[in-house]
């Protein structure tokens, strides 16, 4: 399953989103969903549930929360994981646009020349590739892409996990808005209630939820404790719905991607590919799900050659031939796309996984994963209520 570009992915959410709260809609908006009345509503709630796919509702009873109120659903972007969804959700543009592909991405900028970093915290893979620029420095670098939240006319704020809300990553994706850390769902549903009930209420609010996609990459997507986990946030959920009595806030309710596990015996890695490894030029990038593969000039034929071995694991793409077809999504290409997504892009079949492991990297498994173009990973939920 690729990306709905086409009205039905969470692109077009945002498009409607900002489109909604008086800001500058780059595409078409929601193509199955009634959006007239979202421009009435005195605040806009996002909340994502990262990892929370459709597959994942199936961990809840039917009269959960959100199994009764998922009205719809939407695609994830491709790779299908937080890094490139998450800049999604605070930019409204798709991967194609603000560049970020993946946990890990390989940069050219200078002062960067080739180090392949995981965007998120901002820290190089390996423990010795040590860049002589500041995380500030280095994300003013690469993400030119502004937040959408600058662009609002009306006041913003946006709630994430305290750990991270004042992270350089998200400083700088969440500019224009107020920002407030939360310690745990019930907190963040507070910390929400809290700007609802300030005497002038920001127009767009923006919150995020990590706690089930640590569960289910340790433990499994559909393990006893991500299911306990949900559970519990949608008791939460349904209860703090319930205790709203204003009936001017529209809820919206969606996640970055879904889950599936990868079994160990469906994990490949890269040192067991001598021959393929060979033709890499730099440590692989993107997700263990979707890779993206940079190759030594001239060396393409080996490549191609060599990977006929993952033949029963993967499709083989040109990089730039998935460009060239959308599959990153609509809108003027960011200049360093390609070079970004490398020579060839591994989309692994079923629920197979390809890491490499460099020197001072913990060799660890993930039960969870995502980032592929599994149905089960690219479906996610949209729940829209007044509350």
């Amino acid at each position: 399953m690729w990306p709905d570009f086409e009205g039905g992915s969470i692109v077009d959410l945002m498009d409607s989103v900002a489109r909604a709260r008086g800001g500058m809609a780059a595409g078409q908006g929601l193509r199955d969903v009634v959006t007239s009345g979202w421009r009435d509503a005195r605040t806009v709630v996002l909340l994502v549930l990262d990892g929370v796919g459709m597959k994942q509702l199936e961990l809840l009873p039917d009269d959960s929360f959100l199994r009764r109120h998922c009205a719809h659903a939407l695609t994830s972007v491709f790779p299908s994981t937080t890094a490139a969804a998450i800049t999604t959700f605070m930019t409204a543009r798709a991967p194609a646009v603000h560049g970020l592909t993946g946990w890990h991405v390989r940069f050219d900028e200078p002062g960067l020349d080739g180090r392949v970093l995981a965007i998120l915290p901002v820290t190089p893979r390996g423990s010795h590739d040590v860049s002589a620029l500041t995380p500030d420095e280095t994300l003013a670098r690469v993400c030119r892409t502004p937040s959408m939240f600058a662009s609002l006319p009306g006041d913003s704020c946006v709630v994430s996990p305290a750990d991270i809300v004042d992270s350089p990553f998200n400083r700088r994706h969440s500019a224009g808005a107020r920002r407030i850390g939360h310690d745990g769902f019930p907190d963040m549903l507070d910390q929400i209630d809290c700007t609802l009930r300030a005497p002038s209420p920001p127009s767009y609010v923006y919150a995020y939820w990590p706690d089930f996609d640590h569960c289910a990459h340790q433990c499994g997507a559909a393990s006893d404790e991500a299911g306990a986990l949900l559970r519990a946030a949608d008791a939460a959920l349904g209860r703090w719905v319930k205790a709203q009595l204003r009936g001017d806030t529209l809820l919206l309710v969606t996640a970055d991607h879904g889950f599936i596990n990868g079994p160990p015996q469906r994990l490949i890695d890269m040192e067991d590919l001598p021959l393929l490894a060979d033709c890499l030029a730099s440590p692989l990038s993107g997700e263990r799900r979707t890779v993206f593969c940079h190759v030594k000039p001239g060396r393409e034929r080996d490549f191609e050659r060599a990977a006929q071995a993952l033949d029963h694991a993967c499709t083989v793409w040109r990089s730039a031939d998935l460009q060239a077809a959308g599959r990153f999504g609509p809108g003027a290409p960011h200049p360093k796309l390609l070079s970004r997504v490398g020579d060839f892009t591994l989309e692994m079949g079923d629920d197979w996984t390809l890491r490499d492991t460099m020197p001072g990297e913990r060799r660890h498994r993930l039960v969870g994963v995502h980032g592929g173009t599994h149905p089960d990973e690219m479906g996610v939920p949209l729940v829209q209520l007044v509350i």
